[in-house]
């Protein structure tokens, strides 16, 4: 005799193809036509609306291209995912309760983070109810793709202040090494005297938007699916992504040097921008050196670990057949 140890539900492809649709419409009416929450503001705002809001703001502009990569991952999986079997799992019930649990937590809270939990939630409770766990195992990574396009401000203050200290204390720390004339203050770097007090061309405020976050989890996406794609074991792909905040550091050192060294060259209203906080031309295409050390760094890590992990002679054909699809990736979320 054998036994199903996983409940699951039996139904028609006719009532399977209702009850997405219903889900469907379910969905758009509470992502974009009920208000959910106001945040600090006074009327609430569809979830929608508030996405469309926050992908304006440059740090969290990535998450416009979050649907459209997750779209074209299903799209890439589409072969596999005809082959499986439909398998419904009465399990994908419990995490579509505690997604409308959580959807109406952030509603009475008035916390827009709770929809975004809910929406994750619900979605891979669907794709479980209705398909089965084969399918959501294949669409997994796409799923978790997903979730970079839930902007996380409250990490701002947070976290971005973090980054500033390590990036300054780095990049003065290196400054000093090289018995280069220039102190850190706080969040800012001063250039001083043969005297020791400060001089008048360098003055260098690390502030949030150079902090690193507008970069960071804009790196963090291009470095999952550089991972995803140029390795072949989850663990190995985990190691090569957790490279990420490094690099990401990095990239945002490599930038400052730049500033300081085009101080150096052109002066700080070429370089850096002027009085009126205005910034130059230079200071704003700087910007691109940290994806360019970033996804250097990140291949440089990835030949690393196919040529000392043992085991990873299959992956470099995987990575080969996959590199221009990667690049192209990389290239769209890098010119957001």
């Amino acid at each position: 005799m054998q036994t199903d140890t996983q409940p699951t539900t039996c139904r028609s492809p006719q009532h399977w193809i209702i009850i997405a649709i219903l889900i469907a419409a379910a969905a758009i009416a509470l992502l974009a036509y009920q208000p959910y929450a106001a945040g600090y503001a006074d009327n609430r705002k569809t979830l929608l609306a508030y996405l469309l809001q926050e992908w304006a703001d440059p740090t969290w502009q990535h998450g416009a291209l979050a649907p459209l990569i997750v779209g074209y991952l299903v799209w890439l999986k589409r072969s596999t995912l005809a082959t499986l079997p439909l398998k419904p799992s009465a399990w994908g019930l419990p995490l579509m309760l505690a997604a409308m649990l959580s959807y109406f937590i952030g509603y009475r809270a008035n916390n827009f983070y709770f929809g975004a939990i809910a929406a994750q939630l619900g979605i891979a409770g669907a794709l479980l109810w209705m398909l089965g766990w084969q399918h959501l195992r294949t669409l997994l990574f796409a799923w978790s793709v997903l979730a970079f396009a839930w902007p996380l401000r409250f990490l701002e203050d947070t976290l971005g202040f973090q980054l500033r200290l390590i990036m300054v204390e780095c990049v003065a720390g290196t400054l000093k090494l090289l018995h280069l004339p220039i102190i850190r203050d706080g969040t800012s770097l001063l250039s001083i005297g043969p005297d020791g007090t400060p001089s008048e061309w360098l003055k260098l405020n690390v502030d949030g938007p150079c902090s690193g976050m507008r970069s960071l989890f804009a790196l963090m996406l291009v470095s999952m699916l550089f991972s995803y794609f140029s390795q072949r074991t989850p663990l190995r792909r985990l190691a090569l992504f957790a490279t990420s905040i490094p690099l990401a550091i990095a990239g945002n050192m490599a930038r400052i040097f730049l500033l300081i060294g085009g101080t150096a060259a052109f002066g700080q209203p070429f370089a850096v921008g002027d009085e009126n906080n205005e910034m130059s031309t230079y200071h704003f295409f700087s910007g691109i050196i940290v994806f360019i050390v970033a996804v250097a760094g990140l291949r440089s890590v990835s030949a690393s670990i196919d040529r000392w992990w043992p085991g990873t002679a299959s992956a470099i054909t995987h990575r080969k057949a996959n590199r221009i699809i990667t690049t192209r990736v990389q290239q769209g979320t890098a010119a957001v």
